[in-house]
């Protein structure tokens, strides 16, 4: 099986992998599917468009999670992979507990393993994450979005912002807005250096 997807970002003049082209296993995901119990063992499956990209065999255990599949690089020969990701537990508060994965190269803790060769974290793999290549104004223009689709409303940036939905408290909605409107002065600050002009509008 591949680990990668086909797409990868530029930066920088280099080619960066994000973590969204990989194939990956979400250890909280695993808990609220119900199949982190021991001795449970199944596969994991991965679709996309209807086709399936990816396919691996797990096996809960008291220490990890074993995977078993097979995997080959360069078009070169298949190669069997059995291979545990070990289990690890910090405290949180009320004397409860959280679990983590421990990323067998680097002895980090981590919710997420990443596929390739051998699934790892996500700097191990060298990976960054598809927000991580959004300049300011791209990052403020989804922000402004987000805000905007919690209000109901979808379209332009253009628009004024949104009324005051019906049922939502006049102090949360003022926060919004509040937050909205210092969201669009670094849009409009990250757009204007983009079109290499002032914050007035004049030409460079």
């Amino acid at each position: 099986m591949g680990g990668r997807g086909s797409g990868r970002s530029a930066g920088f003049g280099l080619l960066v992998d994000k973590c969204e082209d990989y194939l990956s296993i979400d250890l909280a995901w695993m808990k609220r599917e119900g199949m982190l119990i021991q001795g449970n063992s199944c596969n994991i499956r991965w679709t996309r468009g209807g086709n399936l990209t990816g396919t691996i065999g797990y096996r809960v255990e008291a220490t990890g999670l074993r995977l078993i599949y097979r995997t080959r690089e360069g078009g070169g020969e298949w190669q069997d992979v059995n291979d545990v990701i070990p289990f690890a537990w910090t405290g949180t508060n009320f004397n409860g507990r959280r679990q983590w994965f421990v990323c067998p190269s680097c002895k980090r803790q981590c919710r997420v393993i990443y596929g390739g060769s051998r699934y790892r974290c996500r700097k191990c793999h060298g990976l960054k994450y598809e927000s991580q290549f959004e300049d300011a104004a791209g990052r403020a223009a989804s922000q402004r979005h987000r805000l905007r689709k919690r209000l109901g409303k979808v379209g332009s940036l253009q628009d004024p912002f949104p009324q005051k939905p019906k049922g939502m408290h006049r102090k949360t909605y003022d926060r919004l807005a509040a937050r909205d409107h210092k969201l669009e002065v670094r849009w409009v600050a990250g757009m204007a250096a983009w079109l290499k002009l002032d914050t007035q509008g004049s030409s460079v």
